[in-house]
């Protein structure tokens, strides 16, 4: 090769100077080689000039002042080598892809470039990338040294790459890559800015120096009319926007409220986040299953990188739900069957460890987070404590270990970091290995590790030995051994783990709960819980006798199919919560003074029809029922639908705070439980502790009607939760009855939606019906398209007994139509039933109706008796029967036309029944729980009249 070709500045007498190759390193020098004398920071190639020219060196490029022949060899003076070498390299193999991209920034660089990649491999078009992770092809993966390689060693690169017919390359451009000159001789066609923090300033020295390295990618190395790609919400878009004007280079930006590439809404949900996002005027929508929210603007960055390849958006957005985790970057190594993680992260940099411990909190809320970390020695040492103090913000323990310590005391590393670490939470074990392994032990059910440092690297530094050792195998090979410890079931680890028992078999069955021994069936866990009245300890054999796998017991003999605890109740409330934690499940939580139970049937059986769903039994409400119910969610749950009770303040902060619910529900405020309280704002109030313990983002869903709605939205709206709202008659509701149509045996029921009509069929045309079926609607709406569900699906919905539900009875040789409404009663309720019934067209036969006390209104309990009897002077109804002291002033209150026998005890309900009611005669019982009339009823139902 002849030097002029190269160096058009050359003297005429040094023109025909024949070179072989170049070199910078004198110990690869051959033959004819020109070897570039770069002075570093630590070596001056000056001194190995003579080395160069004894190995066969026929040119020298160095800074020194001698230009010329000396001793048949030339003498080439350049006041910057570095950049003299890079740009002959590139001009000696000139050959390169035609599309080249590079990358810079603090953290980030990484996953850009690999996002990128994929994206295009993906897409079926030829890529490569080349950086921190090595030289990256549809068919290979080759390891590098640096970041940014040295330019000879990159021009041999990209030229084979060329020859592989690769003409779409990301690099990765370091600080240092950028500041030595590596790349000048490449011209870039889109250059991109990821952002920039506390980094390499043992390096650079200072902060100005470290961001002019960076931006001379855009100053000088980009094709005219090329791209750059930025974030505009980072502290260093002005000055970039500046070079982009001034050096006349198209840029696009990503941002939560004004890049060109704009994200409209974030969420989680389940394992994945749902992002949608704006470009040209355009809505899209992805999901990924990459942990935490940084990951989305590097998928951004990437997605517009891949548009400046020839790609459209339309393709580039069907392959990001395909994207897998960057090595190294937010990766989680494995599986641990306690449902915790272990979370690989390359983050070394007190931003880039921020960052990540933040959206690693933000996506797993809830969860306990540790980590494993150290600094790198013979590196920026201002940067230690630093972390140490991010570290301790973000983390519940945190395991102190060594990076690469190199040639400083490790001990003396660890102090640094040490100094912004509380005392409680730091464990300090220098070796990485046995650190990793102790941190992984230690992981309970949820909790996240996050190993933090090295990623993807395979070796550790210490002093001079180079040691293999890397982050994941170490994971890998101790999530193994920690399985084998662990159950496939996650109840029975978080049972384990709380109760602190190794004894019980791993591999024991579990099926359901339950704290009732007559209910249990085969390997079903029994809770023997002790209350007021009955000690479940007493009835563990007869759980065992019908099928038990295990029993949580206290005072008794040890057993590999028992779990001994204090408190039985505490542990299950305890391991509920736990349970929830780790499950997708969505939860919708209903309180309110009447229908709840009701609601929960019909939204858990009409969602059951479409998804996987569990919801409470009966109404298990209260400490007992609601962490038992919420125990028997199950893995593939979608939805979880739990009622919420109370009879004092407190009861529903306590419970909701157990569920931890996505979608809140108050169906209404009645004077239910007013005994406690001392007015009915009180019970509102009560009523609204469920609005706080509704997760961020949730939604709360109010009935329109009820006179506690702007109250409780008021509420809602402080937390920023999403309201919705139903009605019977308020249009400006989410969902809002427009109109009712009897089509033979069911009703046609239309509602708007949001402005859009929609029809159901439903069995009901009652009051409370409608509003539970509104309800539903609503809840439904919020993850299901309510326009796609078939018209049926509330169709012949069962009323849950004792609210509502209809039977025929054959007794004393006639038939009577029992409508059912004797699960307790309140103001609210028995209102309900009242218009209910009177609405019930019959023929040729009576109405009979037999109302108990309502219980619990203290002193508002006169004045509510009596509003009921007035209530009931303005319908059809007659044959009223009462029993019970409070309902005389109900009694007292009716015409006389009305008035049917006072029931002075149980046995004369025979009486009534016998002598009174004719053959298709229909009676409605009702009454508070306490008055005993609900377990009557059932007697009744079940044609039992002796246990009367």
């Amino acid at each position: 090769m002849i030097i002029s070709n190269f160096i058009k500045e050359i003297e005429l007498k040094y023109k025909n100077h024949y070179f072989s190759g170049i070199c910078f390193d004198s110990t690869k020098c051959k033959k004819d080689n020109i070897f570039f004398a770069i002075k570093g920071t630590k070596i001056d190639g000056n001194k190995f000039i003579n080395h160069a020219i004894q190995k066969g060196a026929r040119t020298i490029v160095s800074n020194q002042k001698f230009e010329g022949i000396k001793r048949n060899i030339l003498f080439i003076r350049s006041s910057n080598v570095r950049k003299s070498l890079a740009e002959f390299a590139y001009k000696v193999y000139k050959n390169k892809p035609k599309n080249l991209i590079a990358v810079t920034g603090t953290n980030g660089k990484s996953s850009v470039a690999d996002f990128y990649f994929q994206i295009l491999k993906l897409n079926k078009k030829k890529v490569a990338s080349i950086g921190t992770l090595g030289i990256k092809t549809q068919n290979y993966l080759k390891k590098v040294s640096n970041t940014t390689i040295n330019p000879i060693t990159l021009s041999k690169i990209l030229h084979k790459l060329k020859k592989e017919k690769i003409n779409n390359v990301i690099l990765e451009a370091s600080s240092h890559g950028l500041k030595q000159n590596r790349l000048d001789g490449l011209k870039f066609k889109t250059g991109i800015f990821t952002n920039l923090s506390h980094d390499h300033l043992d390096y650079h020295k200072t902060f100005s120096d470290y961001l002019k390295s960076k931006l001379y990618l855009f100053k000088k190395l980009l094709k005219k009319k090329g791209n750059i790609v930025t974030d505009v919400e980072i502290p260093q878009y002005s000055r970039i926007k500046k070079i982009s004007l001034k050096e006349k280079l198209n840029i696009e930006t990503v941002s939560n409220k004004k890049g060109n590439l704009e994200v409209i809404s974030h969420i989680y949900q389940n394992e994945k986040q749902i992002v949608e996002i704006k470009y040209k005027k355009n809505i899209y929508k992805f999901k990924t299953k990459l942990i935490g929210k940084v990951q989305v603007k590097n998928i951004l960055m990437a997605m517009i990188a891949a548009t400046k390849s020839n790609l459209s958006f339309k393709r580039v957005i069907n392959t990001i739900d395909n994207l897998k985790p960057v090595s190294g970057r937010l990766e989680q190594i494995g599986n641990i069957k306690n449902n915790s993680r272990v979370i690989l992260d390359y983050a070394h940099t007190p931003d880039a460890l921020e960052v990540s411990l933040k959206s690693i909190k933000e996506q797993f809320k809830n969860r306990q987070i540790s980590i494993v970390f150290g600094c790198g020695g013979d590196r920026d040492k201002t940067k230690r404590p630093m972390m140490g103090r991010i570290a301790n913000q973000y983390c519940d323990n945190v395991y102190l270990t060594d990076d690469n310590p190199r040639y400083e005391d490790p001990k003396a590393i660890r102090a640094s970091i040490k100094k912004n670490i509380s005392q409680s939470k730091v464990n300090e074990i220098p070796n990485r290995a046995t650190a990793i392994k102790k941190a992984i032990f230690d992981l309970k059910t949820g909790n996240i590790l996050i190993v933090a440092g090295k990623g993807h690297e395979k070796i550790q530094e210490y002093k001079k030995i180079k040691k293999l050792f890397s982050d994941q195998q170490q994971i890998l090979k101790n999530i193994t051994i920690k399985n084998k410890t662990l159950s496939s079931n996650l109840k029975l680890n978080i049972l384990k783990e709380l109760s602190n028992t190794n004894n019980i078999f791993s591999k024991i069955k579990i099926k359901n709960a339950s704290i009732n021994s007559k209910e249990i069936s085969k390997n079903d866990i029994f809770f023997a819980i002790k209350g007021k009245n009955k000690n479940g300890n007493l009835f563990v054999k007869e759980a065992f006798a019908r099928g038990a796998s295990l029993a949580i017991v206290n005072n008794q003999k040890k057993s590999k199919k028992k779990i001994i605890v204090k408190d039985t109740l505490k542990l299950l409330t305890k391991s509920s919560s736990i349970l929830r934690d780790n499950l997708s499940s969505k939860i919708i939580s209903i309180t309110g003074s009447c229908g709840k139970t009701s609601l929960k049937e019909l939204a858990g059986r009409s969602l059951n029809k479409i998804s996987q769903v569990t919801y409470s039994p009966k109404s298990f409400n209260n400490k007992f029922g609601v962490p038992l119910s919420l125990f028997n969610l199950k893995k593939n749950d979608d939805f979880g639908i739990f009622e919420v009770g109370m009879d004092k303040r407190g009861e529903i902060d306590y419970l909701s705070k157990i569920i931890k619910p996505d979608v809140g529900v108050i169906t209404n405020v009645s004077y239910a439980h007013i005994k406690n309280f001392k007015s009915i704002n009180q019970i509102a109030l009560a009523k609204s502790e469920i609005i706080k313990n509704i997760k961020e983002e949730g939604h709360l869903i109010l009935n329109k009607d009820d006179q506690f709605f702007n109250f409780h939205k008021k509420i809602g709206l402080k937390r920023n939760l999403k309201i919705l709202s139903f009605s019977l008659r308020d249009k400006s509701a989410t969902v809002n009855l427009d109109s009712i149509l009897k089509k033979k045996s069911k009703y046609k029921i239309s509602i708007d939606i949001d402005k859009t009509k929609k029809y159901f069929y439903f069995n009901s045309f009652f009051e409370n019906d409608l509003k539970n079926l509104l309800a539903t609607i609503t809840i439904i709406s919020i993850y299901k398209d309510i326009l796609k569900l078939d018209k049926n699906l509330f169709y012949n919905h069962k009323v849950a007994s004792g609210r509502g539900d209809l039977i025929k009875v054959k007794l004393y040789n006639k038939f009577i139509y029992l409508v059912d409404e004797s699960y307790n009663s309140n103001p609210l309720s028995l209102k309900s039933a009242l218009k209910n019934f009177n609405m019930m067209k019959i023929h040729n036969t009576k109405k009979h109706l037999l109302l108990g006390d309502m219980l619990e209104l203290g002193k508002y309990s006169k004045k509510l008796h009596t509003e009921v009897g007035k209530s009931i002077n303005k319908t059809s109804l007659k044959n009223v029967n009462i029993i019970g002291k409070h309902t005389k002033w109900l009694f007292n209150t009716l015409d006389k036309s009305k008035r049917g026998i006072i029931i002075k005890n149980k046995s004369q309900i025979i009486d009534l029944i016998k002598n009174v009611l004719n053959n298709n005669d229909y009676l409605m019982i009702k009454g508070s729980n306490s008055t005993g009339l609900n377990s009557l009823t059932n007697q009744i139902k079940k044609g039992k009249l002796n246990a009367l």
